[in-house]
């Protein structure tokens, strides 16, 4: 207590309100007692002390500046996943902040779809794009030709060539050449047959044969395995094994095949002879009326462009009879030819099987 009273004693503004108080206490013993003061320093007129208690004023120091303190953002929290329906919410929430459901929708039934039906009559057939198939071509027909050996010379033998749709689905080809005159005593008969199937696409050789006589060393035969894709070609040097490319044809078959594929549709031709198989381009090369027996007959005129090959041959279609060949010109590797023009045309089938030329 007394050391707070001390403390008190040493300040200046409660030294002033002590003397105040002091002053205050002489005044009213004065004027109360009589008792006569004479302070030697004062004149003797009388002087009204007036004390006021006043608090002293306090001094408020100014704030210190104060660093600013860089803004935190607080992250705003999550709010809490309500509880499903009739369950109770966790009392005490966890620390582990649980990701937002993924809600996956359910697949969505597939529908089946029922096949389109296809009527048997309206069933699509295989047929190569661009090809415009004769379905209405000769189920038989046989030429008979005048044969030369130089351009509109003499004739020097005789030859037919027979075509065959056996049962509509296979047909047979027969080419034999007689030679007349005295050309018959050392010249064979040229005989050449090629046998296959009729598909939508045209003539499809199985089998084909080329026979000079009874001479072994000019005879040849191809065998074509549509299945596996293979060529046989058989020679006197012996057999040989080729990749069998599309739509091909042998020397015979592929001068009917323009019967049911007219010409200039497709004159990229891949074409076998017995002894190889190569790829013939074959050109337009115009309009033209043969001379013959049958009188002028229009014709179109084409012929293969390349050079490096065992022999060229010429044809000439014609337009009234289906583009079956009724001239032929075949220029050989030596520069030999011989030339086919055609003299008479039959398209019905016989009733008795026989051969046109006698041997």
């Amino acid at each position: 207590m007394w050391n707070k009273v001390a403390e008190l004693a040493k300040s200046t503004s409660y030294k002033r309100l002590g003397i105040a108080l002091l002053l205050s206490i002489l005044a009213h013993a004065y004027f109360f007692s009589g008792l006569d003061l004479s302070l030697p320093f004062l004149k003797k007129e009388m002087h009204t002390i007036e004390a006021r208690i006043q608090m002293p004023k306090a001094v408020v120091k100014p704030p210190e500046p104060t660093k600013p303190k860089p803004e935190v953002i607080e992250p705003e929290p999550e709010k809490p996943i309500p509880p499903p329906p009739n369950q109770e919410a966790d009392p005490e929430p966890t620390a582990e902040i649980m990701p937002d459901p993924v809600v996956v929708p359910e697949p969505t039934p597939a529908v089946p779809i029922e096949p389109e039906k296809i009527e048997p009559e309206q069933a699509p057939q295989p047929k190569d794009e661009g090809l415009v198939i004769n379905e209405n071509a000769y189920q038989y027909v046989e030429t008979y030709f005048d044969v030369r050996t130089k351009i509109d010379g003499p004739t020097e033998g005789k030859a037919n060539i027979t075509f065959d749709l056996m049962d509509k689905e296979h047909y047979r080809l027969k080419f034999l050449v007689v030679a007349e005159g005295v050309a018959a005593i050392f010249l064979p008969d040229l005989l050449q047959t090629s046998d296959g199937l009729l598909t939508k696409t045209g003539l499809q050789p199985l089998n084909y044969l080329y026979q000079f006589g009874n001479k072994t060393d000019k005879t040849r035969k191809a065998v074509f395995d549509w299945q596996a894709n293979t060529l046989q070609l058989t020679t006197n040097k012996g057999v040989k094994t080729e990749p069998l490319l599309e739509d091909t044809q042998d020397v015979l078959s592929f001068m009917y095949q323009f019967m049911y594929v007219a010409p200039l549709q497709k004159m990229q031709l891949n074409i076998t002879n017995g002894k190889k198989l190569r790829e013939y381009d074959y050109a337009f090369e115009g309009e033209e009326n043969v001379n013959s027996h049958l009188g002028e007959v229009k014709s179109i005129h084409i012929a293969h462009t390349g050079t490096d090959i065992d022999e060229k041959i010429e044809l000439w279609l014609a337009i009234d009879y289906q583009y079956i060949p009724i001239k032929i010109r075949k220029t050989e590797k030596d520069g030999k030819i011989y030339e086919f023009v055609a003299t008479r045309v039959v398209t019905t089938r016989p009733t008795i099987d026989a051969l046109p030329i006698k041997k």
